[in-house]
């Protein structure tokens, strides 16, 4: 039996799918929030206050205020995250519909439906491999714990997060340290798993946006293939300019809508990056945690990652504009000209994905950050050596 062919429905539905693992669908789609959805919040604010109370009760041990420190930043940009996404859930829903009707909408026509295809399976290799990455956390952190035990007989914590009341030492009471893995267990995996939905979300965002791009790119193509050849007349073509330019104008509200939803998201997102991937670099040289390099790991994937999909929106953007430049303008009437000339106005000022209103997304915005993080890991080595 033949294997059934990947659709761009299967796509939507794996998306969802993710969302529902842990009760975030109501970002995307009006359904009832479930415990999982209440967990989420429960588990981030607690981690939180229990990290803060870590910073108090071991201020005079540096080494233990900078590994907490190392997972605290990663956990800080989970938070927001979630935060900035319950704020926004409404454009995120209002996102999710447009661009389900769009896919629904382009399998009437073959040519725009391969699009949407081509990057869904984009979209499903970005996702999975962010699912990959950040599961890796995980596995290496609660293989630490699990390889100190069996090889050097030694209890290690899963991430450094003391709660109030119990005894941090490892060498204390066993209840005390089975209690603080069990729930140091539950808030990484919750963590990740936030992560894997929202930057997966992001991706889906990305993705279809490129795909609603290019079906303006073809639908221009279209036009002028029809005007070389004198297929059109001049009231068929004001027709398809103007079909044109309401493409451009639901394009164009798009990106608006995922820069108002993302901006002060990613401007967290890249500050945490520079925080907890200079103090992780330093804690991974400075003592046995290996572990800790996941986290770093796990940083510069997703600074990769969203700037890769930030250049892709650019990229499209340039594209519309080259593409419209390119019309055979000089073929049609004068109101026909007006429009077109309209066309490559509005393109001009096209919106991009930014990061807190600041900087475009890019990889050249993505570049500076590396070289931030680099900068104030040397400052650390500097400042404890």
């Amino acid at each position: 039996m033949t294997e059934r062919a990947f659709t761009v429905a299967d796509s939507r539905k794996y998306t969802l799918s993710l969302c529902r693992m842990a009760g975030l669908d109501v970002f995307i789609q009006k359904v009832p929030r479930t415990i999982l959805y209440y967990l989420c919040y429960w588990v981030n604010t607690s981690y939180h206050i229990f990290c803060f109370y870590t910073f108090y009760k071991h201020r005079q041990n540096v080494m233990i205020v900078l590994q907490c420190l190392s997972i605290w930043g990663a956990a800080g940009q989970c938070s927001v995250k979630t935060i900035l996404a319950l704020i926004h859930r409404r454009i995120m829903r209002k996102s999710f519909q447009f661009l389900t009707i769009k896919q629904d909408k382009s399998e009437e026509d073959p040519e725009i439906y391969a699009n949407y295809l081509k990057w869904a399976k984009r979209l499903n290799l970005i996702q999975r491999t962010i699912f990959f990455v950040l599961n890796n956390n995980i596995v290496l952190l609660s293989l630490y714990v699990i390889l100190s035990l069996v090889i050097f007989n030694e209890r290690k914590h899963i991430v450094i997060c003391n709660i109030p009341g119990l005894d941090f030492d490892t060498n204390s009471s066993l209840t005390s340290y089975v209690i603080h893995v069990i729930y140091q267990f539950i808030a990484l995996v919750v963590g990740v798993y936030e992560l894997i939905i929202l930057d997966g979300l992001f991706a889906y965002f990305i993705c279809n946006g490129a795909a609603v791009a290019e079906t303006i790119l073809l639908t221009v193509d279209r036009m002028t293939s029809k005007i070389e050849q004198n297929e059109l007349s001049d009231d068929a073509t004001t027709e398809r300019i103007k079909e044109i330019v309401f493409l451009q104008k639901e394009y164009m509200e798009y990106v608006q809508y995922l820069d108002e939803m993302y901006s002060s998201m990613l401007l967290m997102q890249f500050g945490s990056f520079a925080l907890s991937g200079s103090v992780a670099l330093y804690v991974g040289g400075s003592s046995d945690w290996f572990a800790i390099y996941g986290v770093v790991l796990t940083s510069f994937t997703q600074l990769f990652f969203y700037n890769l999909l930030g250049t892709v929106v650019l990229t499209k953007n340039h594209q519309i504009t080259q593409r419209f430049f390119e019309i055979n303008w000089f073929q049609m009437c004068d109101r026909n000209k007006k429009y077109i000339l309209l066309m490559i106005q509005r393109s001009q000022n096209m919106k991009t994905i930014t990061v807190g209103h600041l900087a475009p997304l890019n990889l050249e915005t993505g570049m500076s950050i590396y070289k931030a993080l680099y900068s104030y890991f040397l400052l650390l080595k500097d400042v404890f050596k």
